[in-house]
């Protein structure tokens, strides 16, 4: 059966009418009431258990709205039918001075998630919010509008690949536990669909996947989704900020694109119409039920395009966020296939979304905006011999396409442009060259790992016009965000290898830390740049303590990353 995308997202979905009730009345009398019912017929709830299990949210602000999340747990009212919630926004978070409230409909074509988007708010602005049901309130989530005009600095913490079974959520725990933030970006992997064992057993500390099996309906979606979200650390630091979030592949299935998944078997799954199916069905349908469990259960704004849009913080930065994976990414190539990776039809974006990117890059330096950021998911920067011959997942794989981006850059002299990944489980600072240098290799180098990563676009070792010692040749930078919990990349003893001898042939990384979970702080004025990289404690117990590894600084027109503290390279 064929199925639109956006039928699909839009079924069930409720608006937010403003209600003239006030936030006390709220709390007695409203929600959580069958629409078509007076209030006094709502099922009992459940003695001790609250109806939000699963917290609140916010997401994809802007100057004068934000996205706030939360959902109706339906057991908690033993329901199958449409319930009612009541909203609210205030400037405290006793709710005493509330600037809009409301009422909405939990609807369980939507797993009974509710996102209400907040309107009329000025720029710039800390607000609180919460929700209402049977009398029972939420906690109450902090949230942020963006600025609007002039604003000294933008504080981002940026995270990544967060595996449920493999470990405790303690960056997010850091997260949560600052107060600087104008925002969290999250560069995806937000969940795995793994079963247990498939990577990462949670049974010794008491957490494994649900459902324990592989995910692939819309109803395994669901209940992963709801698993993370009953974490209590995610649930803190989703209810301490605004996020903004783009799913990468394990949302679906791992090294997924438009057509298909490395994690995906296409065919009849078991039971299937001849009983005799050994697939996981059609990619079509799984890709659509994470899609749609993805929209239900964060607090992200549904566009007509899909995942790609992009967000203005004040004149300091213009944000842009990308899908790298479900929207126009063909599939990968074999390891060691050159040719394929630099083959000018493949593209990671797909030409609509690289049209779009390019003007938003341009529109950007036309308004006079200091920053341009690029939120994505896979490494940019080229690589040699980190990833093995080259890392096909990641631009690497998808050279035309990176290429298009870089020389646009150049002949449109756009400067100050700073990229965002995650993926590989492992911190980085990376200066961008349009080409893969190659440093002049030491008399005692391996140099077979370079000689097998050549390619057309590769330079001889030390023909390079990328400089490290002062940037030149660099049109961008970029920041890695470590792993939150899954496995450090530097950990597997072939990872431990590959970065060591390719380190003579990758000057133009800046900073690399592939053995600790953790996060980054972003920090962005008119004159610089910042990054400062942080590791958590091992993620085998709950602990909200990080420890700063490095500070790093980009100056504006520079496109260089320079060291102030911790070890270069």
């Amino acid at each position: 059966m064929a199925i639109d995308r956006r039928e699909f997202l839009r079924t069930g979905a409720a608006g937010a009418a403003l209600a003239g009730l006030s936030v006390a009345s709220l709390s007695v009398a409203g929600g959580c009431a069958t629409p078509s019912l007076p209030h006094p017929g709502a099922a009992p709830r459940a003695e001790g258990q609250s109806p939000f299990l699963h917290g609140v949210a916010s997401g994809d602000p802007l100057a004068d709205r934000v996205i706030l999340w939360t959902r109706v747990s339906p057991e908690a009212y033993r329901m199958a039918s449409a319930v009612r919630v009541g909203w609210w926004i205030a400037n405290d978070a006793e709710a005493k001075d509330v600037v809009a409230r409301g009422e909405i409909d939990a609807l369980p074509e939507r797993d009974f998630t509710v996102q209400v988007d907040a309107a009329g708010l000025a720029p710039g602005h800390a607000y609180h919010y919460g929700f209402v049901c049977e009398g029972v309130a939420s906690p109450v989530g902090r949230t942020r509008t963006l600025p609007e005009a002039n604003v000294g600095e933008v504080r981002l913490a940026l995270a990544s690949c967060a595996n449920l079974p493999q470990g405790y959520f303690n960056a997010y725990a850091c997260i949560a536990a600052r107060d600087d933030l104008d925002a969290v970006v999250h560069l995806g992997d937000y969940l795995y669909e793994y079963g247990n064992g498939e990577y990462g057993d949670g049974t010794a500390l008491g957490r494994i996947p649900d459902p324990v099996h592989e995910i692939l309906s819309l109803e395994d979606y669901r209940r992963r989704h709801a698993q993370y979200k009953a974490d209590p650390d995610l649930q803190a630091a989703h209810a301490r900020h605004p996020w903004l979030t783009v799913w990468d592949d394990h949302e679906s299935a791992n090294d997924a694109w438009k057509d298909g998944a490395q994690n995906h078997t296409e065919g009849d799954a078991p039971g299937g119409p001849d009983g005799k199916g050994r697939g996981e069905g059609a990619w079509t349908a799984r890709k659509l039920a994470a899609i749609r469990a993805y929209h239900e259960w964060m607090p992200i704004r549904d566009l007509p395009d899909g995942l790609f849009r992009s967000f203005r913080i004040g004149e300091l930065v213009d944000l842009v966020m990308l899908d790298t994976r479900l929207h126009g990414r063909d599939a990968k190539v074999g390891p060691k296939d050159h040719a394929g990776a630099a083959d000018p039809e493949r593209s990671l974006l797909g030409a609509d979304q690289t049209a779009w990117l390019l003007e938003a890059l341009s529109a950007s330096k036309r308004a006079g905006t200091q920053w341009r950021v690029i939120g994505q998911q896979v490494v940019f920067a080229p690589l040699r011999g980190v990833f093995g011959d080259f890392n096909a997942d990641s631009w690497d794989g998808y050279r035309a396409n990176r290429a298009a981006i870089l020389d646009h850059l150049e002949h449109e002299a756009i400067d100050d442009v700073v990229i965002l990944t995650g993926d590989v489980h492992s911190a980085w600072a990376l200066d961008v060259p349009a080409e893969a240098p190659v440093a002049p290799v030491p008399p005692n180098a391996d140099t077979g790992a370079a000689a097998s990563a050549g390619s057309a676009q590769a330079p001889k070792p030390g023909t390079s016009s990328y400089d490290p010692k002062t940037g030149r040749g660099s049109r961008a930078v970029e920041v890695v965000a470590p792993a939150v919990s899954s496995p450090p990349f530097g950990t597997h003893p072939q990872g431990a290898v590959m970065i060591e001898k390719s380190a003579p042939m990758n000057p133009q990384i800046r900073y690399s830390n592939a053995l600790e979970n953790g996060w980054v702080l972003l920090g962005l004025t008119a004159e610089r740049a910042r990054a400062e990289f942080f590791a958590s404690e091992s993620v085998k117990t709950r602990s909200a303590i990080c420890h700063r590894r490095a500070v790093l600084e980009a100056r504006a027109a520079t496109a260089h990353w320079v060291v102030l503290e911790g070890a270069e390279g």
